[in-house]
């Protein structure tokens, strides 16, 4: 058996409800369903993260960004008649373009 800690956690009447449904029907206790989840959310959120810091550094060794206007300008037109392509490029540093 691994070493680990006990955690409580207060979810409301329908969810632990579902839990425990959930649990029941895959024939897995309720702390196993917990762990499972808690560990697959925190995956999820360390490769968002890494995607982030990736694609900021790729942004600064670029150095090309695209501005407020710019994305602003394209959001907006979203759902129009006269919706716009993604923005370009329009801010560079360290000497891009």
């Amino acid at each position: 058996m691994t070493n680990s800690n006990t955690f409580s956690v207060r979810l409301p009447p329908e969810t632990r409800q579902e839990l425990e449904d959930y649990a029941k029907s895959t024939q897995r206790s309720s702390a196993f369903i917990v762990k499972e989840a808690v560990e697959a959310h925190l995956a999820e959120r360390r490769a968002y993260l890494a995607a982030i810091r990736e694609a900021v550094d790729e942004a600064d060794e670029s150095g090309e960004f695209i501005s407020w206007e710019a994305t602003s300008k394209w959001l907006r037109s979203w759902g129009t008649a006269d919706e716009l392509p993604p923005p370009e490029p329009d801010v560079f540093t360290n000497n891009a373009k």
